[in-house]
């Protein structure tokens, strides 16, 4: 695909154009894990990055590094929610608003149904929303449903929406969550990119 994408440090008067493509090992492959980002300023670039996208996939080919890279995505690496070693939580979403980045583990049980999966997002974007709410914003909130109970928190530092199960009190989820902020500042630097390059 072709697309124009607005990087503002890079230029914010215009646009940078990205062509966007997944290789596979062989013509007949249906799906790949591994994609190629082009970059171009210029508008009428897209056969000129085209023919630079076959010359690379050949040349990946021809080294079988297609391959390689697909299982290495394979096994990227994910964290458990276990690893935080904290009772009765069962997921999160933590944004560093320093970085810009989200972290999140990867979901489990009891959200490995579909439908369990759209209620969490559901919940979090309904936690989001009234933290956010132009009329009342809101620092903090516990939120308790039929199957989970839900913390969220603002600072000038960091948004973080908590799930836990659904007995747990709010004093009980806020020192969970603060347990939680120890465990990403000691796992900060294999959780965030701290020197990115700036465009």
């Amino acid at each position: 695909s072709w697309m124009p994408i607005c990087l503002p440090r890079f230029d914010n008067t215009g646009y940078l154009h990205a062509h966007v493509s997944y290789l596979t090992e062989d013509d007949d492959e249906a799906e790949s894990a591994t994609c190629l980002l082009l970059l171009s300023t210029r508008r009428e670039a897209f056969f000129d990055l085209s023919q630079c996208r076959a010359e690379i996939q050949e040349k990946m080919r021809k080294h079988s590094c297609i391959r390689a890279i697909n299982e290495a995505v394979g096994k990227r690496a994910t964290y458990r929610i276990a690893q935080t070693d904290i009772t009765d939580l069962l997921h999160f979403v933590y944004k560093s608003k320093i970085t810009h980045q989200y972290t999140s583990p990867r979901l489990e049980a009891p959200y490995l149904a579909e439908v369990d999966r759209e209620r969490l997002f559901s919940l979090y974007q309904f936690l989001h929303h009234r933290m956010h709410s132009q009329a009342r914003p809101l620092k903090i909130i516990y939120h308790v449903g039929r199957q989970e109970a839900m913390l969220g928190w603002v600072t000038g530092g960091f948004e973080l929406y908590a799930t836990f199960s659904p007995l747990v009190t709010k004093p009980v989820a806020i020192s969970a969550l603060n347990k939680l902020l120890r465990w990403i500042k000691h796992e900060e630097d294999r959780l965030f990119i701290f020197s990115p390059q700036t465009y």
